[in-house]
């Protein structure tokens, strides 16, 4: 919910940490300024698996390197740990281990995980280990109608939580409903905080929601603020999918997450950028 104009050309330095992580040769040649011999030596363990989450652990022997900045974990549905399928979660560490929840993981799907240590010697890495995630409860499309809470992971502002800055002041929570005499579509009320309405499609089986390219605010200047998909392409340039759909998946009747959309008005053929999230998660409120 901003009403900044930012530039096209974003550099994501998340995707830079995965590009300078996901390979552990290309990493040793690069970066590590002792041997392997040298580095830490890692032993992962994963523990309480559910559908949608597990719970990480490492054995830390330091190997004589006690200058450790970050460790945590890696985890893919590949074992080759390819940049667009990676999800890094930096772990707690205390002492000779570290720990670490990874979450909104899909049901019934095997990933590959690997703990790592960074420190001034370079990077170091664990043994991949697998797991296979838990059938998810069944649910409808009444489960997820509610009042939510809209928690934004802005590439420019950072984690903006809604409750905290205004979303919901003039116009109330977003709430989601199901359209009348229809199966499969739902409304968000007020999503962003400006009062509009919009309508996705759902996938009850796949965990789906799919929306349109459609109003989410108006400026007085630039003229509406549609909802769009984006993406980075090589160069990490920002590309706008016009008219692609923007996807969210359902994690549970609690939690939905909105992936790569922002916030743009077509102005002078261009396209301003008001906001870009890499994802948006949709917490919904306990009732009162």
């Amino acid at each position: 919910m901003k009403q900044g104009i930012i530039k096209i050309c974003i550099l994501s330095l998340s995707a830079l940490l995965w590009f300078n992580s996901c390979e552990e040769t290309v990493d040793a040649n690069k970066y590590n300024k002792v041997s392997k011999d040298e580095l830490p030596i890692l032993d992962i363990e994963v523990d309480s698996v559910s559908f949608d989450r597990a719970f990480l652990q490492a054995d830390i022997m330091l190997n004589g390197d006690e200058n450790i900045l970050e460790s945590g974990f890696m985890i893919s549905t590949s074992d080759t740990f390819p940049v667009n399928s990676i999800k890094i979660s930096i772990g707690e560490r205390n002492d000779l281990f570290t720990t670490g929840v990874v979450d909104e993981l899909f049901e019934l799907t095997t990933y590959f995980c690997k703990a790592y240590t960074y420190s001034k010697n370079g990077y170091a890495f664990s043994e991949v280990k697998t797991f296979t995630t838990l059938e998810a409860p069944k649910l409808e499309i009444s489960d997820i109608c509610g009042s939510f809470n809209q928690i934004d992971h802005s590439i420019r502002d950072g984690v903006i939580n809604g409750e905290e800055n205004g979303y919901w002041d003039q116009f109330g929570y977003m709430t989601i409903s199901q359209v009348e005499n229809s199966d499969n579509e739902i409304e968000l009320f007020n999503f962003w905080g400006y009062g509009r309405t919009i309508t996705g499609i759902v996938n009850i089986n796949e965990r789906t929601i799919k929306f349109d390219p459609q109003e989410i605010a108006a400026h007085k200047d630039y003229g509406l603020i549609k909802m769009h998909k984006w993406s980075y392409d090589e160069s990490n340039q920002m590309l706008i999918h016009i008219d692609d759909k923007v996807e969210a998946h359902i994690f549970d009747a609690n939690k939905i997450v909105i992936n790569m959309w922002g916030a743009f008005a077509h102005h002078n053929n261009a396209y301003l950028i008001f906001d870009a999230c890499t994802k948006t998660e949709l917490i919904k409120k306990e009732e009162q």
